[in-house]
């Protein structure tokens, strides 16, 4: 069965149909600025030792974390090798992850997916090397 356009579009239109990202970095809507995982880790790793990574979603404006809309999770991965979840509740918590983790094998990137209650899931990256 042939995909149409018409059902393309539909998909790009609704925010459960597959994972959002950013569509102009120098130009995001709020509706990205709220639910966009922002990294923050080292530009290089030495293979096998640790380090620190933050994730936050809401870091370029806040996102609302109440009972009716909230982040139900933040998953990180290193290039597509699944490394952590951070899980929250609806009221009392912020959605920020903080991890010391270590690479054994060379990856360029970090992504982080977090899960809106009301808007889907979203992806943020950041590149990495990791050396000998």
């Amino acid at each position: 069965m042939a995909v149409t356009a018409q059902a393309a579009t539909k998909c790009e239109e609704d925010l459960f149909c597959g994972v959002n990202t950013v569509k102009d970095p120098k130009n995001m809507t709020d509706l990205e600025k709220k639910h966009i995982p922002v990294i923050t880790a080292p530009k290089r790793v030495k293979k096998g030792e640790k380090f620190e990574v933050t994730v936050v979603v809401g870091k370029l404006m806040a996102h609302p974390n109440e009972p009716g809309h909230y982040i139900e999770f933040i998953e990180l991965y290193a290039d597509h090798t699944y490394l952590a979840r951070v899980d929250f509740t609806a009221r009392n918590t912020w959605p920020t992850a903080k991890l010391t983790l270590s690479l054994d094998h060379i990856h360029k990137r970090l992504r982080a997916y977090e899960h809106c209650n009301l808007h889907g899931v979203w992806e943020g990256d950041c590149e990495i090397e990791v050396t000998e």
